[in-house]
């Protein structure tokens, strides 16, 4: 072995990167659930009423689609996407 490979086995020993890689994964996890989808849902929210508006313009299907099945995709969409960011924070933590 080279005297390079040994250094840095001891280094990535020392470091222990595997679990300096999960607190990052955590903390990025945790700030997008705290800053992100507060914004996340702010611009969905302003999305949704601007559709909600137009659909009062529109007729048939498209009025039924802007008023009602848009927006529950949307806001089902983010609800998802805040569920899953939070459950997998919750697993992390149990599992350290």
């Amino acid at each position: 072995m080279s005297k390079w490979t040994e250094v840095r086995d001891g280094l990535v020993a020392a470091m222990d990167v595997k679990e300096i890689t999960e607190a990052a994964k955590n903390q990025l996890t945790r700030n997008l659930i705290k800053e992100g989808m507060p914004v996340l849902e702010e611009v969905t929210k302003k999305f949704i009423e601007e559709i909600q508006k137009q659909a009062d313009n529109e007729n048939g299907w498209n009025k039924i689609r802007d008023k009602f099945v848009l927006p529950l995709l949307i806001n089902g969409i983010v609800w998802i996407v805040d569920f899953v960011l939070i459950r997998s924070t919750e697993t992390t933590i149990k599992d350290n």
